[in-house]
């Protein structure tokens, strides 16, 4: 710094001018970023707000590297040498271990851009600034310091293209000099880190296919041995052969299985298209075996095994459609249920498994399906979580459905059909306005309940005017308990948005208070002025603007949202908020770290639901002594 201050140091700031003073590349490197850095916060000065605030962003970024790289002990002892030897301008810079920074670039013939290890491969590397006459500093570029690491792969769990085959004739001949080389093998770059003792930088992106294209040869070779460890000579007869090259080769839940097997059958004609659907065939062996060649047929433009999102999308939909469906999930959901050892009491239950399959599916297209359209589409596997292909190959690992959290879990499902068979009085499937009003103990408010079967909202699949159907019932119920996600805060912002101009205000939110001030006088409980509450809930949101809550508002303080949108909407959630214990709620949460609200009311309704049916059975069994 103190060299940076003289005036042959900031001549010497000027990226050509690091070729003549020998500079080694990092540390060219890390001056050029700190000019950058100077340059960007002064253009900063003077630019429009949003462009100024970009350019701190990028100066500060800049900045720490730049300090990350001057903390290393050899980036302290290469400057101290610099300054020493810019007192002399004879003099060169003295030899020096390559620092472990240097690492973290790919070798190219020219220059560009630096490349974080575990990135797609750039055919540039480098600081410099392309131009039209080709690479401004090409005595830059950035060279591996031995011809071995220039063919390490990056350290990524997808396999990246191979480096051009000239980067080592244009490479100059490796330093002598206290090389830094990565050993052979599969550690390559992170080896050479982890011995400098520096961190490598993860793969965080990689390019997202939409199309699959033939299967590869390596993939073919998998398929193949498959088949040989098997012993499979003839083709493949039942489902359970094609097991392990769902589970090795495809990268897919040992649960899809039975689904594929059917698909290839289908797909070769080997039995009727019509009998996809139909469960007991299924499970049965294939007439005609499945050979090999015919294996990689079906693969071949379905099949991507280092993009498990977009294999389970290619396989669940129908090859004609962009689009999953509701029914598309029918035979994978029937596999589950015919071969997981987790519910085996519910084969011979036809009723209850027709229940969770669709408790199960609408728990899904919740989720994936935020529009309501009935159709999942690629991009929506990739961007919503929690993720049903990590679920999906979760079930390998648990025996029992109980300890899956998320859209297999028997408990959610048992304490979802019991909640609407309570209230389904009649049992006809459907509930009415006067149904729901029993939800909870009687927590909502008939101005609440209006609001939703209005349907102005969100639209009824019941097909029934005025009922509300099992699938309206579960997103619901998944709205009114696990109020934190994006899904839950739209539903309660739309209930109380009474104009539809995508701003509640005070007035709105006094329209649905009024009642449960009359409940609260009924009950003799003492009610709370207006003003109060939304005084309250004000510096609980803290809104944008004063007295108007939009919905960007609700999502940055979702914490507070479900507690928001309860005041207004249920008795029982506004008295327990009033007389709430938060040394309880803390203690929930340091027990159950992981759990959402969801999770808890699923937790405590099962165990009313269990021991309810406990007392039911001692009633109807009595013991001797009764």
């Amino acid at each position: 710094l103190v060299w940076l201050a003289t005036p042959g140091g900031c001549r010497a700031t000027h990226p050509l001018a690091w070729s003549h003073q020998r500079l080694p590349v990092d540390v060219a490197s890390a001056l050029w970023l700190l000019s950058k850095s100077g340059q960007m916060a002064a253009v900063a000065q003077n630019a429009h707000p949003q462009q100024a605030a970009a350019g701190d962003i990028v100066a500060a970024k800049l900045n720490e590297f730049f300090w990350e790289w001057l903390l290393q002990p050899e980036s302290q002892q290469l400057v101290r040498q610099i300054i020493q030897n810019a007192e002399d301008p004879t003099s060169e810079v003295a030899p020096h271990s390559a620092s472990p920074h240097a690492l973290h670039l790919r070798a190219s013939p020219s220059s560009g851009r630096p490349s974080p290890p575990g990135s797609p491969h750039r055919t540039s590397v480098g600081f410099g600034r392309e131009t039209k006459e080709g690479s401004e500093l090409e005595s830059l570029a950035v060279t591996p310091t031995s011809p071995a690491q220039a063919q390490s792969p990056p350290a990524s769990p997808v396999p990246a293209p191979p480096p051009p085959k000239d980067i080592e004739a244009h490479s100059p001949a490796p330093p002598q000099q206290n090389p830094v080389s990565p050993k052979p093998g599969a550690g390559g770059v992170s080896d050479a880190m982890a011995s400098n003792r520096t961190k490598a930088i993860p793969r965080f992106w990689w390019p997202k296919r939409e199309h699959i294209g033939e299967l590869a040869q390596e993939h073919k070779d998998q398929i193949h041995d498959c088949f040989v460890r098997q012993g499979i000579t003839e083709g493949i007869r039942t489902w359970e052969e094609c097991e392990k090259i769902v589970t090795e080769v495809f990268k897919l839940s040992k649960y899809f299985a039975v689904p594929v097997f059917q698909k290839m059958k289908v797909f070769y004609d080997i039995v009727d298209r019509a009998s996809i659907s139909k469960r007991e065939a299924m499970m049965q062996p294939s007439p005609v075996p499945i050979t090999e060649t015919m294996v990689t047929g079906w693969a071949s433009g379905r099949i991507q095994p280092d993009d498990q999102t977009l294999s389970f999308f290619s396989v669940v939909k129908k090859d004609h459609n962009e689009w999953i469906e509701r029914e598309d999930f029918e035979i994978f959901m029937f596999a589950i249920l015919m071969t997981h050892p987790g519910l085996d009491f519910l084969l011979e239950t036809q009723e209850f498994q027709d229940r969770y399959s669709d408790t199960v599916s609408s728990r899904i297209f919740y989720t994936y399906d935020r529009k309501g359209t009935g159709r999942v589409y690629l991009q929506n596997l990739r961007r919503y979580s929690p993720s049903i292909i990590d679920t999906w190959k979760q079930l390998e690992e648990c025996d029992d459905m109980k300890m899956i959290r998320d859209y297999f879990s028997y408990e959610h499902f048992y304490v979802i059909y019991c909640t609407f068979w309570e209230l389904d009085s009649d049992h006809d499937f459907l509930l009415d306005k006067d149904d729901l009003l029993k939800y909870d103990g009687h927590a909502l408010s008939r101005r609440t309940v209006d609001r939703i079967f209005s349907e102005t909202v969100c639209k009824f699949t019941s097909a029934v005017p005025g009922k509300m159907g099992y699938e309206d019932f579960i997103h619901f119920l998944l709205n009114d308990q696990d109020q934190l996600t994006d899904r839950s805060i739209d539903f309660w912002f739309n209930i109380f948005d009474l104009d539809a101009d995508g701003v509640i205000r005070d007035h709105e939110l006094k329209y649905f208070y009024e009642e449960q001030v009359q409940r609260m006088e009924c009950l003799n409980y003492e009610s709370i002025a207006f003003c109060d509450v939304l005084c309250q809930l004000h510096d609980m949101i803290s809104p944008r603007k004063v007295g108007e809550f939009r919905l960007n508002d609700f999502k940055r303080a979702r914490k507070y949202a479900g507690i928001f949108f309860s005041i207004f909407t249920s008795l029982n959630k506004f008295m327990a908020f009033e007389h709430r214990d938060p040394f309880q709620s803390k203690q929930e949460q340091l027990e159950n770290p992981n759990f959402t609200s969801w999770h808890r009311w699923c937790a405590d309704q099962y165990l009313r639901l269990a021991m309810e049916e406990g007392e039911d059975i001692e009633e109807d069994h009595p013991g001797p002594e009764d």
